[in-house]
């Protein structure tokens, strides 16, 4: 087996709502997060992530509003499905910690 690492780290903004569905076992939250950077030229990129937080960080992050400050740390997976016969991909940060600031700490 080869040796790999698989790690992420972002500090972004929350983009639009968090999404929370309840499962067999657990809860899961689904939600977007921005990221900016400047080019060379000072052009700004942005950059959404999406993201995906099991258990008890649903609860730290199902509160957030957009536009608050989020960090999370995690891995990146790549999901696959089928629509309308064609396969689509997405990559999506799954998420083993999460921080939200609020603009009451700034």
């Amino acid at each position: 087996m080869m040796v790999s690492i698989n790690s992420v780290a972002l500090l972004g903004s929350l983009k639009g709502e968090v999404r929370v569905n309840q499962t067999a076992n657990s809860q899961v939250a689904n939600f977007t997060l921005v990221t900016e950077s400047l080019s060379m030229n000072k052009k700004v990129f942005s950059t959404y992530h999406n993201c995906t937080a099991w258990g008890n960080m649903v609860d730290i992050i199902k509160e957030a509003n957009e536009g608050d400050i989020v960090g999370v740390q995690g891995e990146l997976r790549s999901e696959s499905w089928e629509q309308n016969g064609e396969k689509r991909y997405k990559t999506v940060v799954v998420c083993n910690r999460v921080n939200v600031e609020t603009d009451e700490v700034f």
